[in-house]
C-alpha cells in the first residue's frame, strides 16, 4: 500500500511536542493535508486538549517538560485511550520506541521527520482507526458483538452473558483469572455495556508503582507536595469521574494504599497528595487480579473490608487450556492483524490447539503474530516449523524432516536457512531504502517496530 491509496479525508490530530517550531511547522503541514490539528506542549495540556478535541490520532514526543524525562511521555500513552498514538523519538532512542510499542503505541517516527513519511503514517493510522470503529459499529448493529472477548466456547459465551447482565448495574465487580486471559477486556466490556459508556475508562496497574506514586496516580497531587511535583496534577479517580476506574492486579496493591482506597470506596471522596480540600468523584470501580484474594485475606496480606467492598460480583476469565475450541478462532484473528493474506495450515491449527499455553491468550497472540511477521514475501501459509521458530523452539524439538519436505536435513538447518534468508532480504531492503528504516519496513511489508526487532534478533545494524 502506498500513500496514494490511503483516504484523503482529514482527521482530528493532537500534536504533543514541547518545541514551538515543531508545533508550528508540523501543525501547518498537517493542516495543509486537510487535518484538524490541536497542539500541546506538556502532559497536562495534552490531557486537556484530548478531552476537548477527542482526536482520532495523537502524535506524541516522549520528552515531556519540565524534566524532559521520557518516562513522562511513556506514562501518558496509557492515559490516551481509544486512539492510535504515534511516538516521536530522537536518533538512538529505539529502546524507548520499543517500550512505547509494548505500552500500546501504534507506531513511531524518528526526528528529523520526513514530511512524506509523516503524511503517510498519519493517513494510515487514521484509516485503521476508522476501519476498527466501523467494524465495531457494524457488529453492534448486527447484534453479534463479541465485546472483544473472542471465542465460540461455552465458557466464553457464559462470560459474555454475565457481562451483559452485570454491565448496566452500578455494582462493583471483581474479575479473577490467570494472567493473559483478558481481564482488562472484560472490564472494558463492562464499561461499554453500562450507562457510563460515554464516560472515560481509566486503568492503572496497582503493582507497578510504590504506595506513594500509586496514591499520586490515583488521587493526584498539588505542586510542591514532593520532589518533582512542579505543577498540580489531577489523578485517575478525578479523570474517571462519570466513567469507570479499572484497578488491574489489585492484589499487588501496597497495604498503605489499601486503606486509602477503602476510604474512597466508602465515601466517594478523596484528597490529593499535599492538599487539604476534599474532592468527590462518581466512578464505577472494576478490580482484577490473578491472585487468590481470599487466601491473602486469611494470611493478613489483603484487607478483609476492602476485599468485600470490591467483591460485588465476581467474574472469572477462563484459562485458554479450558477452552481449546477458541484457539483456532483467536489464532486466525491474530494472524489477520499482521498478515491479512496469510492462513494457518491444518497441522498448524492442531499444533496450536494441543499446546498448554501457560501464558494464555497473550502467549498465543505473541507466537502467532511473530510467525506472521516471519513470513517471507509470497508465502501465504504459516506452517508448524514457522510457529516453532516464533515460539523459540529449536528445530530439534519437532519433526524437522517433515517441516522441510522430508529431505533429511539435519536439525537446525531450517532455522539457519530462514535466518540467512531474512538477513539477505533485510539487507537488500535497507540498501534500496538507503538506510531509511521506515521505507525498508514498507518495502518488506512489515511495521517499523517489527523491522527493528528483526534487526536486533539477527544481529544486523
Amino acid at each position: 500500500m502506498n500513500a496514494n491509496t490511503l483516504p484523503a479525508a482529514g482527521g482530528r490530530v493532537l500534536l504533543v511536542d514541547d518545541e514551538p517550531a515543531f508545533q508550528r511547522l508540523g501543525g501547518s503541514f498537517l493542516r495543509g493535508l486537510g487535518h484538524e490539528v490541536s497542539v500541546a506542549g506538556d502532559a497536562e495540556q495534552a490531557l486537556v486538549e484530548f478531552e476537548r478535541q477527542r482526536p482520532e490520532l495523537v502524535l506524541l514526543d516522549l520528552a515531556m517538560p519540565p524534566t524532559m524525562d521520557p518516562e513522562a511521555g511513556l506514562a501518558l500513552i496509557a492515559r490516551l485511550p481509544g486512539v492510535p498514538v504515534v511516538v516521536l523519538t530522537g536518533h538512538g532512542e529505539h529502546g524507548l520506541a520499543l517500550r512505547a510499542a509494548e505500552l500500546g503505541a501504534w507506531d513511531f517516527l524518528t526526528k528529523p521527520i520526513d514530511p512524506d513519511m509523516l503524511g503517510f503514517v498519519v493517513a494510515r493510522a487514521l484509516r485503521q482507526h476508522r476501519l476498527e470503529a466501523e467494524l465495531r459499529r457494524l457488529r453492534q448493529q448486527a447484534g453479534g458483538d463479541e465485546m472483544g472477548l473472542i471465542g465460540p466456547s461455552a465458557a466464553m459465551a457464559a462470560l459474555r452473558a454475565m457481562l451483559r447482565r452485570v454491565g448496566p448495574t452500578s455494582v462493583s465487580v471483581l474479575v479473577l483469572g490467570p494472567t493473559g486471559t483478558g481481564k482488562e477486556l472484560a472490564a472494558r466490556a463492562l464499561h461499554d455495556c453500562s450507562p457510563r459508556a460515554a464516560g472515560p475508562f481509566m486503568a492503572v496497574h496497582c503493582g507497578a508503582l510504590s504506595a506513594e506514586l500509586l496514591e499520586s496516580e490515583l488521587f493526584g497531587h498539588l505542586r510542591g507536595s514532593f520532589t518533582g511535583a512542579y505543577r498540580d496534577q489531577p489523578g485517575l479517580v478525578e479523570a474517571a469521574d462519570g466513567g469507570t476506574l479499572f484497578l488491574d492486579e489489585v492484589g499487588e496493591m501496597p497495604p498503605a494504599m489499601q486503606v486509602k482506597l477503602l476510604r474512597f470506596l466508602q465515601e466517594g471522596s478523596f484528597v490529593p497528595v499535599g492538599g487539604r480540600v476534599v474532592k468527590r468523584a462518581q466512578v464505577r470501580v472494576v478490580a482484577a487480579t490473578h491472585r487468590d484474594l481470599e487466601a491473602m485475606v486469611r494470611e493478613g496480606a489483603f484487607r478483609e473490608d476492602l476485599f468485600y467492598r470490591l467483591k460485588g460480583v465476581v467474574l472469572r476469565t477462563p484459562a485458554l487450556a479450558e477452552r481449546p475450541a477458541d484457539v483456532p478462532v483467536l489464532a486466525a484473528r491474530f494472524l489477520q492483524r499482521v498478515a491479512p493474506q496469510a492462513g494457518l495450515s491444518g497441522e498448524s491449527l492442531a499444533w496450536l490447539t494441543a499446546r498448554p499455553w501457560a501464558g494464555n491468550v497473550r502467549e498465543l497472540r505473541a507466537v502467532v503474530e511473530s510467525a506472521g511477521a516471519l513470513l517471507l514475501p509470497g508465502q501465504t501459509q504459516v506452517d508448524v516449523a514457522l510457529l516453532r521458530l516464533a515460539a523459540g523452539e529449536s528445530a530439534a524439538e519437532g519433526d524437522t524432516s517433515a517441516a522441510v519436505g522430508g529431505d533429511g536435513d539435519a536439525p537446525g538447518t531450517l532455522d539457519a536457512a530462514i535466518n540467512e534468508l531474512e538477513r539477505r532480504l533485510i539487507r537488500d531492503a535497507m540498501a534500496a531504502a538507503r538506510g531509511n528504516q521506515s521505507e525498508a519496513a514498507r518495502r518488506l511489508g512489515i511495521s517499523r517496530v517489527g523491522l527493528i526487532k528483526k534487526l536486533a534478533r539477527l544481529g544486523l545494524r
